[in-house]
Parts: C-alpha cells; structure tokens; sequence
C-alpha cells in the first residue's frame, strides 16, 4: 500500500507539473489526436477500397485504434517512466532509485508521464466508442472489450518494459531499445487481417505486437473461452517474463553518474 500511495502522488505531482506549461500541454494533445486521425482515416479508405480482408470490414480499423491506441495512452500517460530507462541508464540518473527500499520497478515507472500520450487516449475512447456502436455490441461484448483494453496494456506495459531493460546489456542501450520498441509498435497499427499465419505466429508468440490491437478486436468478433483464456494466459506470461527480465538486467547496472547520485 505504502508503493502504491507513493506511485499515485508521483503520478498526481507529473500531471501539475505538466499542466504549468498550459499552452503546450493542451496544443500536445490536440496535436497527437491529430495526427492518429490521419492514419485512421488513411486505413478506412484502404479498407473502402479492398473490402473484406480475411474477416477484417472497415470499421473493424477503428476497433484496432480504439483498443491500441486507448493501451498506449493509458500506460505512457502514468507510467512513461519505463521509457526513460535507456536515458536513466546513460546518464546515470538510475542512482536515485536504487537509493530507497521502495519497489523500484513502480519508482521508475511512475517518474515521468508524456502528455502527448493524453491525447492518444483521448483518441482511442472516442474509436472505441465508436466502434461500440458501428459493430452494435451487446452488453457482454461490451464488458469483455473493456476487459481487453486492459489486458492490451498490460501487454504494451510488459514489452515496452523488456525492451527498455536490453539498455542495461549495451553501451548505446538507447538506439537498441528505441528500435525493438518500434519493431513491436509499428504492426500494432496495421490492418489486422493483412497479417498471413506465419506472420501473426511471430507478432503473437515472439513480438506480441498483435496482442496490442487486432487480436483483441477479433477476440471481440469471436467471443469463446478458447480465446479468452488464450489471450489471459498469453498477457500472465509477457507480464511475468518482463518483470523478471527487469530486475535480472538490474543487477548488470553500473553508475554513470560520477558526480553525485543522479541530480
């Protein structure tokens, strides 16, 4: 309990933090909503235009974006610390939570937000919304694809957290995460029927990119235990590996900083 009121007042103090900067926090969102509208937009023309592409309709893009989108909003808007890590490792700021006995893994995570990520979210429950209604939920629906949205960022969550820990392992960490980060967001934004079943083995099984946005919608097309308890069991383990991967290349940590404890 005492992490956890020491993450929300982390989390509460980056959000006023950032709010000083009105202009820029509010000009940040809108900007981000944006820009994701010119790619949905780009993809429901190419879904008007090619049709039904094994399963996937239009609207079902919007479905993708709702869920991806609302996952990397929910997890950078609070938790945009565990992308700082390559830059904590180089700079040697990641003195600073070593210094304390409180969970360090919850510290780093909740040292910073991005408001860009606001906007991502702002966007994503809009699609979803959206999606609720152009696909004609029941109520069932409804509940499971809240359910997913959560288990979508858990796995965005996990794997962005394994990407940055490969920082600890390599002198220019940053460039190495930085790019295995985009290997796994890039497919999460692609028409989801686009992928042949080689393929979806490696974005579910190896590089959970489709686990982020078009698995879960099919899972919403297509509700039956098999998928459900497919998906949970897929989102326990990515969740496991990453937080055992984390504080094994903890131990590889060696202080850059060599003028105080991470000032």
């Amino acid at each position: 309990m005492r992490n956890l009121k020491l993450a929300i007042l982390n989390i509460k103090k980056n959000f006023q933090n950032a709010k000083e900067l009105r202009s820029a926090f509010i000009t940040s969102i809108i900007g981000m909503c944006l820009n994701n509208s010119a790619f949905i937009i780009l993809w429901l023309n190419f879904g008007a235009i090619v049709g039904n592409i094994n399963g996937w309709d239009k609207f079902d893009i919007i479905g993708l974006y709702g869920v991806s989108t609302t996952s990397f909003g929910l997890v950078f808007s609070f938790l945009y610390g565990i992308n700082n890590i390559p830059y904590y490792i180089s700079s040697g700021n990641f003195d600073k939570y070593l210094l304390t006995p409180k969970n360090t893994l919850l510290k780093v995570a909740t040292s910073a937000i991005s408001t860009s990520a606001i906007g991502d979210l702002i966007f994503g429950l809009i699609c979803y919304v959206a999606y609720i209604f152009l696909a004609r939920f029941t109520l069932v629906q409804i509940l499971i694809s809240i359910s997913l949205i959560i288990v979508s960022s858990i796995i965005f969550f996990s794997f962005t957290l394994i990407c940055m820990s490969l920082s600890f392992y390599f002198m220019e960490g940053e460039n190495i995460s930085t790019g295995m980060f985009q290997m796994f967001l890039t497919p999460s934004l692609y028409h989801g029927g686009a992928f042949n079943k080689i393929l979806r083995i490696i974005f579910i099984f190896f590089i959970p990119s489709l686990l982020l946005g078009a698995v879960p919608v099919e899972v919403m097309k297509n509700i039956t235990l098999a998928n459900i308890f497919g998906i949970l069991g897929l989102t326990i383990l990515w969740l496991f590996i990453s937080i055992l991967f984390f504080y094994k290349s903890l131990k590889r940590y060696e202080s850059n900083n060599f003028f105080g404890f991470g000032g």
